[in-house]
């Protein structure tokens, strides 16, 4: 907020124009301006709190750091990746949240967190934020003595402004707002208003006027938006079943290309049609493609009717009716015969890196004949995959630098470059580590020799071959020299759970740094790493050779 001091002599303001805590106008005002949790549904659960960012949650073994709005599709993406799991994100704490009005929380733990969301109401419950109409800003109000005379205007620059301003109008103070002022609605339209009357009226019309999204499905809406509608019609062929309720055209089939030109073939293949397409929304919340072609059957501009079914859409337009149907089995053309699948692989350092083979996320699509040949290249960007740029030379040597990480891959027609298809490859690491029982720990070393590949930070005693025995001596042999010591092991639990590797009496040189106690921070088959009261870390692998 910000003031500016005056006083000027006025006529006594209209009792209508003046704003109290009690009014119906400040009520109002003050619904619009609470603070809307429900955009990071996907993390807390609560449309009542507000995550304040960055916060660091783990998914699917995957650990991830959210650190603006548009990280949450990064999020999404790992979900959608897994289907056959209970999409559980784990929080790391502290957090801070932001309840409805504003006030900021230091949350410490899953617990407290459960404790505030008791306070929110429930998913698609009606609560008092109206989320469908807001304050195009700045907004101003002028702010009077008992004697009527402006002594201050107070501008108001964002919500919580808002709410506050409205809160802090008690006893004495009297306020108005200074008009006009316009308001955004859901569908990006703008009213100007002109009195407290017509504010009221354009809010109470708005509040239930859009989806406010306060479910916790988190991709409940993924279905009707540009950028899914346009995913869905690159994804496969569109066969029209219908139209004008007649089978007139049900063996054509549209191919909708990236860069937003489409083809119409036959049962054999043939190009019989051609144009371009777009996908927009318009006032009323109407999603339409729009074709650019001189086939006049199909040209002009189609609404959808049902947009949540990904693979079947209804169009219509101002003479005609359509069904296109999505057909990902067959193709007569050269493209859409190649699928693309995530790759999926442990990481087996917990370093968020390991190496890739491209080619295995790409699949033959079963029953589809490709009639001439085609090229493919993989690429970093979109953008290069489009203008076929800048395409990766270790396709089935390459490392991730994020995770996840999407390739981008161009299929084109080798005797027709312009005809292409854009594919998506999902690059994801897990933690594929397992909880270990001190009885497997003992297994594992057991089998085979174990050599030390980091001590606090240096590999200069792998070199020693560490040989487990079943009646735990320690045969230790120093390959360089040949060298043999000796030593003792022992696994355990402690008190705690924690699982402690005891070594002592190594009598070798050297090798004797790596005595003591040492708790198991990760385990797998053939990679152990510990901990020991300093902190320093031992690692151990595998050496069957």
């Amino acid at each position: 907020m910000s003031c500016q001091n005056e006083e000027t002599n006025i006529s006594n303001p209209q009792q209508d124009e003046i704003i109290d805590s009690n009014s119906l106008t400040a009520n109002l005002m003050t619904r619009t301006a609470l603070n809307d949790g429900s955009t990071d549904n996907i993390i807390d659960y609560a449309n009542c709190l507000e995550v304040v960012l960055p916060v660091t949650v783990t998914a699917n073994g995957v650990t991830i750091t959210i650190e603006s709005y548009t990280d949450y599709n990064a999020l999404e993406a790992l979900l959608d990746a897994f289907t056959n799991d209970a999409d559980q994100v784990v929080i790391t704490f502290p957090i801070t949240v932001i309840l409805s009005n504003y006030t900021e929380l230091v949350i410490n733990s899953q617990q407290e967190l459960e404790a505030q969301i008791e306070n929110c109401n429930g998913e698609n419950e009606y609560d008092d934020d109206i989320e469908c109409i807001d304050f195009q800003y700045p907004i101003s109000f002028s702010i009077y003595n008992t004697d009527f005379q402006v002594i201050e205007t107070i501008t108001i620059n964002n919500d919580e402004a808002l709410y506050n301003f409205l809160q802090s109008l008690n006893g004495p103070v009297l306020a108005s707002l200074n008009f006009p002022v316009t308001l955004v609605l859901a569908t990006g339209e703008t009213i100007e208003v002109n009195s407290n009357q017509e504010l009221e009226v354009a809010i109470s019309e708005a509040e239930d006027d859009c989806d406010e999204d306060d479910d916790y499905d988190y991709n409940d809406d993924d279905d009707c938006t540009e950028a899914a509608i346009e995913l869905a019609l690159k994804e496969c062929l569109w066969e029209i079943t219908t139209y004008n309720n007649t089978n007139v055209f049900n063996d054509y089939y549209i191919d909708f290309d990236s860069n937003y030109g489409f083809v119409v073939y036959d049962l054999s293949g043939n190009i019989i049609h051609d144009g371009t397409w777009a996908i927009s929304e318009n006032s009323v919340g109407e999603f339409i493609i729009e074709f650019n072609t001189n086939w006049q059957d199909l040209n002009g501009a189609w609404s959808i009717e049902n947009c949540n079914d990904t693979d079947e859409y209804n169009l219509v337009n101002i003479q005609s009716t359509m069904q296109i149907q999505q057909v990902c089995d067959a193709n007569p053309s050269s493209l859409g015969c190649l699928e693309a699948n995530a790759i999926v692989m442990c990481d087996d350092n917990n370093d968020g890196v390991e190496v890739f083979n491209l080619y295995e996320g790409l699949s033959d699509i079963n029953g589809c004949t490709i009639n001439s040949p085609v090229a493919v290249s993989y690429h970093l960007t979109i953008a290069d995959a489009e203008t076929n740029v800048n395409p990766l030379s270790s396709v089935t040597s390459f490392t991730n630098t994020i995770n996840p990480q999407v390739i981008y891959v161009r299929v084109e027609v080798v005797n027709n470059p312009s005809q292409f298809e854009i594919l998506e490859i999902e690059l994801i690491l897990e933690d594929c580590s397992t909880p270990c029982e001190a009885s497997d720990v003992e297994t594992y070393l057991q089998t085979c020799i174990w050599n030390t590949v980091n001590l606090d930070g240096s590999d200069n005693l792998i070199g020693f071959d560490l040989d487990f025995n079943a009646n735990h001596d320690l045969a230790i042999t120093n390959t360089s020299t040949n060298a043999t010591y000796s030593g003792y092991w022992n696994v355990s639990t402690t008190a705690t759970g924690n699982i402690l590797l005891e070594l002592a009496n190594i009598n070798g040189p050297n090798i004797q740094a790596i005595s003591g106690y040492w708790d198991l921070v990760d385990c797998d088959t053939d990679r152990l790493q510990f901990t020991n009261d300093n902190n320093a870390t031992f690692v151990i692998e595998q050496d069957c050779n």
